[in-house]
């Protein structure tokens, strides 16, 4: 990570394959413009106005970059921890849950917290399917402990699962938008989902570093060539 820090203040534009995006059931159907959501276009890069932050990502060890005339090769786990020390702990809270939350909840050594607390239960804890508001926010002040206490090791797991070839984001891809079915027929099939939709969109994408503004990737350019709405064992249609 250090290369991107190294050239964060010169910017840096990345070419990846993927832009990961959480959303609340049911798709929007407007934005905060009050413009009709239609398609899979309109829909791309929509789910920071539902509160989620996009994760951008591609299924290689290596990236290419650009930092003004300099070509570079950023490593993918540096690219995912650049990004992941910055969004929300809602979103790693769901990254975490779709993906391998074992791995996260592993981090700390179980029978010492539950000696101080008789209630510790991570696994539940980040389990988005129990519909219950205090076992998430248990969860989610998991996290923002996990970040600042063991950053390393949160960080490390949740990249693991991230990439998994069993379980990561790029993994069971259920529904294409705008393929099989159009974004209303979608938006009827996943409208009482019980957890957040993960979106997994593939295609050209072109996010940099403005280096006016390093706490969050931009993106002016992208190209998408498929939607599809992921769904690894969250619920069956």
């Amino acid at each position: 990570m250090d290369m991107i820090k190294d050239y964060a203040d010169k910017g840096i534009y990345f070419d990846v394959d993927y832009v990961i995006e959480i959303f609340r059931p049911p798709l929007m159907t407007e934005n905060s413009f009050g413009e009709r959501v239609q398609s899979a276009w309109d829909l791309f890069k929509m789910s920071p106005e539902d509160g989620f932050n996009l994760l951008y990502y591609s299924n290689t060890k290596e990236i290419d970059a650009v930092s003004r005339d300099k070509k570079l090769k950023i490593s993918i786990d540096d690219f995912l921890r650049w990004q992941l020390e910055r969004v929300n702990e809602e979103t790693l809270y769901h990254l975490a849950a779709k993906t391998d939350k074992n791995n996260v909840d592993d981090i700390l050594i179980f029978e010492e917290e539950q000696a101080k607390d008789p209630d510790f239960d991570p696994d539940s804890w980040l389990n988005e399917n129990i519909d219950d508001d205090s076992n998430k926010q248990k969860g989610l002040e998991l996290i923002n402990r996990l970040r600042i206490e063991k950053p390393d090791e949160f960080y490390n797991q949740l990249i693991r699962g991230i990439k998994s070839n069993n379980n990561g984001v790029t993994t069971w891809l259920e529904t294409e938008i705008d393929g099989e079915y159009d974004l209303e027929k979608v938006r009827e099939l996943y409208a009482n989902w019980p957890v957040p939709l993960m979106v997994v969109s593939s295609g050209y994408f072109h996010p940099y570093i403005d280096p006016e503004n390093t706490s969050i990737l931009s993106m002016d350019n992208a190209s998408v060539s498929s939607m599809f709405v992921r769904n690894y064992d969250e619920d069956d249609l």
